[in-house]
């Protein structure tokens, strides 16, 4: 029997159960299925019933003990068991033990907590990364609920969340997970799986090995340069790994190549130093970067003098002149951050000629990596190393933006200042009403150089003690700079009086020493200038006007004549230095600080209420600060 008719029935049943069975009374749809009903009763007893139960609901019968609801419930509990007499229950096929992977998590957070996370790993759009990474801090994927939206979230396509997930989130729920990845792990797939991978072998270790391997062998592309990696140090696949290395896909050389980088077995070294020499030259530089081996190190070495060598003899071919330098090139990259007695004497003959490599040729970059080399070692002749190295750069960069930024710093490090002054007084002296656009840059450049090294300016989180119970504020902006004793030390003072020329407020408060009149008067008055809060001159103004050793009562006059300046409005944090110096403030100005406490907003106005209340009484005590 076929049973379209029947179900259309249990439909508009179901819809007069919602309505209510007083609407049933010529209910259209009704009407229009009874003529079917009325037609099949003719050769089937059951279709009659039926036809007779839709007659009655849609032509109810108003006598005594009759209803529209009473009629509706014997068509659908006489529909219902046609139904389930004529319907089939039981599933199609051969039936199987299900498979099931326990995990021994606990379900103790309450699903309005989780319910954020899910919805962050579910969508997309901006703000779900931090979302993410506060659970996973907090603890809220040890839940049992959270294993699979973890595991979905590794095809995330933000790359962050997806390697946050594949890094930390999963490899911290142990072992117990292996098997339901390995169940979803396709070796035939894509990104997604070479995630999945890493993560089965960083939580299988020894016990995986042999699936890592398969998936090496024969799996897609980016399945197989991950399993490659994976097998980095592994010393019983190294005659695969070096099999790879031939393979004719670029991707899977590189993997093979970084894998075996790991190894100091003669055949390993071997193989990476073909392809250094052969077509895969630059492919093989990574590999070749991690590689310790100290071995391949000297014998790379040797190999860059003897082309060192002969560059007086192609220094007229720019043919071969170039082509050499590509290939020197390659040759540094590789012996970055490598140690050698060996090449610490090639760099040491490289800085020696540096009129050849710089004034002739200019190979800059071997010449700065030489120089890094140096800068490693902590000896009286790498010092003197740099400091030749050092006069020479003074000459070659001397009309180059790079003299006045890197080479300045330099000759901080290793010249006297006075040297150091006198050097880069030229540079201060071009700087005038005429001069030139770039001339002005060249100077601008050299105090913010010099700003560089003095001040230390970050963001960093700050005791909200105006706060009740005490909390952070986080990313506050502080300013630190050099103590004055180094600054005393480490550099000329006429630096302060051309400071003060150039109107740099803020190096003129780092530079800033007792006696001086001029810099006293300077700071006084670009503060009556810039009494604004919501400014950070002001804090550094103060702070400069502390270390030129003036009162305590003058300093705090002048904080409070700027606090009260009318232009000082629209302050909504009170930098760490200025509010630490209004707590310290005597008691006697408590009115003036309440006259101006309007003007102030947000955590501004909390801050100034702190330092009221702390006036006003013992019990809020000083030691807070």
């Amino acid at each position: 029997m076929s049973t379209a008719l029947l179900q259309e029935l249990h439909q508009e049943v179901k819809r007069l159960y919602i309505a209510g069975s007083d609407l049933a009374a010529g209910d259209f749809r009704l009407k229009r299925l009874l003529p079917q009903f009325q037609q099949l009763g003719e050769r089937a007893p059951i279709f009659k019933r039926l036809g007779e139960g839709i007659v009655a609901v849609i032509e109810p019968d108003h006598s005594e003990g009759s209803s529209s609801a009473q009629h509706l419930q014997e068509l659908s509990v006489l529909l219902s068991s046609v139904l389930h007499t004529q319907g089939t229950t039981s599933p199609n096929g051969e039936l199987l033990e299900v498979q099931v992977h326990p995990v021994k998590l606990p379900t103790q957070f309450s699903y309005r907590k989780l319910s954020a996370v899910q919805m962050s790993l579910k969508t997309r759009g901006g703000g779900r990364y931090e979302i993410i990474k506060e659970a996973y801090e907090a603890g809220l994927f040890q839940d049992l609920r959270m294993i699979h939206p973890a595991l979905a979230a590794l095809q995330d396509p933000y790359v962050e969340i997806a390697e946050l997930v594949m890094k930390q989130i999963l490899p911290a729920y142990g072992p117990q997970i292996i098997p339901i990845l390995i169940d979803q792990f396709d070796p035939a797939g894509g990104i997604v799986e070479t995630r999945k991978l890493y993560v089965i072998a960083t939580l299988g270790g020894d016990t995986v090995q042999d699936l890592i391997y398969q998936a090496a062998d024969s799996g897609s592309e980016d399945v197989r340069a991950m399993a490659i990696s994976l097998l980095a140090g592994k010393g019983q696949y190294e005659e695969e790994l070096l099999a790879w290395s031939t393979d004719k896909k670029k991707k899977i050389r590189e993997a093979a190549y970084n894998a075996l980088a790991k190894s100091d077995s003669a055949s390993a070294l071997n193989r990476l130093h073909q392809a250094f020499t052969g077509k895969d030259s630059e492919l093989v530089v990574p590999a070749l970067r991690q590689c310790q081996a100290q071995e391949l190190t000297q014998r790379l070495v040797e190999e860059f003098s003897v082309m060192l060598q002969s560059v007086p003899e192609i220094i007229g071919d720019t043919k071969k002149k170039d082509g050499l330098w590509i290939r020197v090139v390659q040759y540094l990259r590789v012996l970055s951050y490598k140690q050698s007695p060996e090449l610490e004497k090639l760099y040491l003959n490289v800085l020696e000629q540096y009129p050849l490599y710089m004034n002739q040729l200019s190979w800059n970059s071997l010449i700065e990596e030489a120089t890094s080399y140096f800068r490693q070692i902590d000896s009286m002749e790498a010092k003197r190393v740099l400091q030749q190295t050092l006069e020479q750069d003074l000459v070659y960069y001397r009309n180059n933006r790079r003299y006045v930024n890197d080479v300045f710093k330099d000759a901080y490090l290793y010249l006297s200042p006075e040297r150091v002054y006198e050097q880069y007084l030229d540079v201060l002296k071009i700087q005038a009403p005429s001069s030139t656009n770039r001339a002005s840059a060249i100077t601008q450049q050299l105090l913010h150089s010099i700003s560089e090294i003095v001040v230390q300016r970050y963001h960093g989180t700050y005791d909200a003690v105006w706060n009740s119970p005490v909390d952070q504020i986080q990313y506050m902006y502080k300013v630190e700079m050099q103590p004055s004793e180094v600054l005393a030390t480490q550099w000329d003072l006429r630096w302060l009086d051309a400071f003060i020329e150039f109107d740099q407020y803020e190096l003129v408060s780092a530079f800033a020493r007792p006696g001086h009149d001029k810099a006293l008067q300077y700071l006084l008055r670009k503060l009556t200038d810039n009494p604004e809060f919501r400014h950070r001159q002001a804090n550094i103004l103060l702070m400069g006007l502390e270390r030129i050793g003036i009162s305590k009562q003058h300093l705090q006059e002048a904080l409070l004549t700027a606090l009260e300046d009318e232009r000082n409005t629209e302050c909504r944090l009170i930098e760490p230095y200025t509010f630490e110096q209004l707590c310290l403030l005597p008691t006697n100005s408590v009115n003036r600080i309440t006259t101006v406490l309007p003007r102030f907003s947000d955590v501004a106005e909390e801050q100034l209420g702190y330092v009221i209340r702390l006036m006003q009484g013992p019990s809020n005590s000083k030691e807070e600060v």
